[in-house]
């Protein structure tokens, strides 16, 4: 039986699945969780320390604001585009 080398800086978090799925959804898998990860700006206090609890459901530990934002961001393309438009 052949070992395949570590899982690490090629595959990221998408190492989990092994040779499963196909590189190109691993790779998709591995930025979006990336993005998902990343540290985000509070709309209230415009302090990076917002986190994400669930699907949808954000928190900033700074001002202890809970809001709903995107699945996988805290404000989506399409809601920055939205409040433009309000203002």
């Amino acid at each position: 039986m052949v070992r395949s080398g570590k899982k690490g800086r090629k595959t990221r978090s998408a190492g989990r699945f092994g040779p499963r799925y196909g590189r190109r959804v691993r790779k998709a898998v591995a930025g979006i969780e990336e993005l998902m990860r990343s540290p985000h700006e509070c709309p209230q206090c415009r302090a990076t320390s917002v986190s994400r609890v669930g699907t949808g459901i954000w928190y900033c530990s700074k001002c202890k604001t809970t809001f709903a934002g995107g699945t996988y961001v805290p404000q989506t393309s399409m809601g920055k585009s939205f409040h433009k438009e309000e203002e």
